[in-house]
């Protein structure tokens, strides 16, 4: 009598099998040659001898576009783009809007002699309004930006701002003769203050005008932050949220650090673990006088032996600190991390992520 399969070994056969058939068909399946494979892995000559497109030769996946293309000189000129005697495609799609005769791509940027386009990708292209084609260029190391002989433009929009004087003060701020204005890449582009002179970057998120320290207003609907002094002669910066301005204010995200008692020229973060990775902030921070979870004390908690030992875990010789709370009962020689849980030798257990015992 023939022995019948388990329910577990059969699935695992039936999956095995599919496996092999897929990778069958797909190794059989000839969706013909690449027009251009130094400009496009997208773009094929079909058996038929007919222009196809498919994107990234995913046929599997993503099916294969047939084309009005004329074959003999259908050229490509980036991966979703190409031409022939009579018109423009994207993808598989004419385009109506540009000029056949005049049309190029420029830095990835398609352009005629009458417009710039961006790419709606279902569409194709649209014109960006007012951008001259001789002269408009991505910016580099600014992403969405783009600029001509006569305007910045961002997401294809055209900034209304002096374009002879128009720069980049940092992320989230930017000037021209007039104005200081906040980026648009974290709402509206707008005028936040006039621009008086002495504008300059302190850090990514900060920056200074005269003697007005100002913070990117990242809530929607918000105005900038600003803190003005009656002179800065100093400026530390401890992260990008976090400076001390004249060794005796510390100002958080653009407003005065919680605890207004803080001493300033003493201030200073713990290290972040690099485990919780790049944009990980560490809310411990100490002065000579106490230490600090996310701005308020932490009582009774060492300053010369306290560390932190994850985002919300501290200890110092004594004890052991979840955010402010003193845990009662922990060794704090033997407590340390250990994958999702911090423990110690008196088998003490807790959630790394919300600090309950377990």
């Amino acid at each position: 009598m023939a022995s019948i399969l388990p329910n577990r070994q059969l699935k695992k056969y039936f999956f095995f099998l599919a496996c092999i058939l897929l990778s069958f068909c797909t190794s059989c399946k000839d969706i013909g040659k690449l027009v251009d494979k130094q400009k496009s892995s997208s773009y094929f000559i079909d058996s038929k001898g007919q222009v196809v497109y498919c994107q990234n030769g995913n046929w599997f996946s993503l099916g294969i576009l047939q084309m009005q293309a004329d074959a003999k000189s259908f050229e490509v000129l980036a991966e979703d783009i190409g031409k022939d005697k009579d018109s423009v495609y994207f993808r598989n799609m004419t385009q109506k809007l540009v000029d056949r005769n005049s049309f190029y791509v420029d830095n990835q940027v398609p352009k005629d002699r009458f417009h710039v386009y961006y790419i709606d990708q279902v569409l194709g292209f649209n014109v960006i309004e007012g951008a001259d084609p001789k002269t408009y260029e991505l910016i580099s190391n600014h992403i969405n930006w783009a600029r001509d002989k006569d305007h910045y433009f961002y997401a294809n929009d055209m900034i209304q701002a002096d374009r002879e004087t128009f720069a980049f003060v940092n992320d989230f701020f930017l000037k021209d003769k007039d104005s200081v204005y906040v980026s648009p890449n974290i709402g509206d582009f707008r005028s936040v203050m006039p621009n008086t002179g002495n504008v300059e970057a302190i850090n990514k998120y900060y920056m200074r005008i005269a003697n007005t320290i100002c913070y990117p207003p990242f809530q929607q609907g918000s105005t900038a932050i600003t803190k003005s002094f009656d002179s800065i002669h100093t400026i530390r910066v401890l992260d990008q949220d976090i400076i001390c301005v004249n060794n005796k204010t510390i100002l958080f995200r653009g407003k005065d650090f919680k605890y207004t008692a803080v001493d300033a020229a003493s201030f200073q973060l713990f290290p972040v673990d690099e485990k919780d990775g790049i944009y990980a902030d560490n809310p411990y921070s100490k002065d000579k006088n106490h230490i600090y979870y996310n701005q308020e004390i932490v009582p009774d908690a060492d300053i010369k032996t306290f560390i932190s030992i994850g985002r919300d875990f501290g200890k110092d010789t004594k004890n052991v600190y979840y955010q402010k709370q003193r845990l009662e009962g922990v060794d704090a020689a033997s407590f340390k991390k250990d994958g999702d849980f911090y423990k110690d030798k008196r088998g003490n257990k807790f959630s790394a992520l919300t600090g309950n015992k377990v």
